[in-house]
C-alpha cells in the first residue's frame, strides 16, 4: 500500500490553467474518487499521477518520494482507461499476461499469476476467448485483470464504467468495492458520477475549475458540504436551494414560515439548502403547491413549489398527492444547510447552533 501527497500541484497548457494549486494527502490503502463535472481538471490530475503529464508547479510524492521526474514505467502504477484497450488478436489469458511478458517474467510464473487474477475476477471460463466474444462488463474485467496481474502499488482508474449500461455499472461497482477490500491497494478513481463516488470511495475530492473544493469521506462531503457547488453536485435528487430570511432573535424563515433559529443578524438572506430526505408533509408548515410527482416504487419524489423556490421531497411510496394540490411541508431544522447568497460558502453547521429549535 502506498500514500500519495500532492503539494501545490498546478498544470497549465499555454495560457489556460487546468489544475490550480491542488493539495491532497491520500492515505495508504484509500479508495479516492476525483469527482467533478467535465473539464474540471480531474483527468489531468490523474495523468500527472501516472506520469503522462508533468506538473507546471508543485510536487507529487508517493510514499514520501518526489516522483515528478520519474517516468511512468518506473512509478509502479497501473492505469485502467474508459476504453478497455484490449488486443483483439489475443485471448483473454494473453491480454492479462501481456504486461508480464513485456517484463520478461518466466512463463510458469506468468501462468500462475494469470490464473490467480482470473479466479479473483471470475474470468476462468473465458481465458481462451477473444475480446469480441465478451460482453462490455467482461471486457472491463479483463482490463482490470491486466492491471492487477502487475501487482502495482497504486491503481489509477479513469472513468472505467462509463461505457457500461446501468445494470453492468452497478455490478462492476460491487466488484470494484470487493476488489479493493481484498487487495487493500491505493486506488484513485476519476468519475463525474456522484453515485459511483459515494458508493465506492473511502475518500472523495470534489473538483471544480481545477480546484479541490472539498476533500473528505463520502459522509462528510454529503452531510457537511463546504459550499453550494459541492452541496448541489452530491446527492440524488440534488439539494434544493431556496431563499431564506433572518428575523429578530435569529428566526430563520422560508416563504414567511419560521423553520429554524440561527446565529445571524436580522435582515440576512442566506440561501437555505434542503435535502429531499429531510422534507416531510405536515398539517402546519411552509405552504406549497404540488408539482411533478415521481412514484418510483419504494418511494415517491414530489416537487413542492413555494414562494421561496422549489423543494423536492423524498416521501414513502404510498404517498397520495396530486399535481396542483395545496399542501404544507416542514424540514428537519437540524439538517438545514445555509450558504452565502453571493459567494456560496457555507455559513453555519446544520448540526450545531439550532438547539433552540429542539430544546
Amino acid at each position: 500500500m502506498s500514500a500519495i501527497d500532492l503539494v501545490g500541484v498546478r498544470k497549465q497548457f499555454g495560457e489556460t490553467q487546468v489544475v490550480r494549486g491542488v493539495d491532497l494527502a491520500v492515505p495508504s490503502g484509500a479508495f479516492l474518487s476525483l469527482l467533478g463535472p467535465s473539464g474540471c481538471g480531474k483527468t489531468t490530475l490523474l495523468r500527472m499521477l501516472a506520469g503522462l503529464e508533468t506538473p507546471s508547479e508543485g510536487e507529487i510524492r508517493i510514499d514520501g518520494a518526489v516522483v515528478n521526474a520519474v517516468p511512468p514505467g518506473a512509478r509502479d502504477i497501473a492505469m485502467v482507461f474508459q476504453s478497455y484497450a484490449l488486443y483483439p488478436q489475443m485471448t483473454v489469458a494473453q491480454n492479462i499476461a501481456y504486461p508480464l511478458r513485456k517484463r520478461g517474467v518466466p512463463k510458469g510464473e506468468r501462468a500462475g499469476r494469470v490464473a490467480a487474477v482470473a479466479e479473483m475476477l471470475q474470468l476462468g471460463p473465458l481465458l481462451e476467448r477473444k475480446p469480441r466474444q465478451l460482453s462490455g462488463g467482461q471486457q472491463q474485467r479483463v482490463a482490470l485483470g491486466r492491471a492487477l496481474v502487475r501487482e502495482p502499488r497504486i491503481f489509477l482508474l479513469d472513468e472505467p464504467l462509463s461505457n457500461l449500461d446501468a445494470t453492468l455499472r452497478s455490478h462492476m461497482r460491487a466488484e470494484l468495492i470487493e476488489l479493493h477490500r481484498r487487495i487493500g491497494r491505493t486506488m484513485v478513481y476519476v468519475t463525474h458520477d456522484q453515485l459511483e463516488a459515494m458508493t465506492m470511495s473511502t475518500h472523495i475530492a470534489v473538483i471544480d475549475g481545477g480546484v479541490v473544493q472539498q476533500f473528505g469521506t463520502p459522509q462528510q462531503v454529503y452531510r457537511r458540504p463546504v459550499n453550494r457547488m459541492v452541496a448541489g453536485f452530491i446527492g440524488t435528487p440534488a439539494m434544493a436551494f431556496v431563499e431564506g430570511r433572518v428575523g429578530e432573535g435569529g428566526a430563520l424563515t422560508l416563504a414567511g414560515t419560521r423553520v429554524a433559529t440561527v446565529d445571524a443578524a436580522p435582515g440576512a438572506t442566506p440561501v437555505i439548502g434542503i435535502r429531499a430526505e429531510d422534507v416531510r408533509l405536515a398539517e402546519i408548515g411552509v405552504p406549497a403547491r404540488v408539482g411533478l410527482v415521481e412514484p418510483i416504487g419504494h418511494e415517491t419524489l414530489v416537487r413542492l413549489h413555494c414562494d421561496a423556490g422549489i423543494v423536492t421531497a423524498r416521501l414513502p411510496g404510498d404517498t397520495a398527492v396530486q399535481p396542483g394540490e395545496q399542501v404544507h411541508f416542514t424540514a428537519d431544522a437540524g439538517r438545514l444547510h445555509l450558504f452565502d447568497p453571493i459567494g456560496g460558502e457555507r455559513l453555519t453547521d446544520p448540526y450545531q447552533g439550532n438547539e433552540r429549535d429542539h430544546g
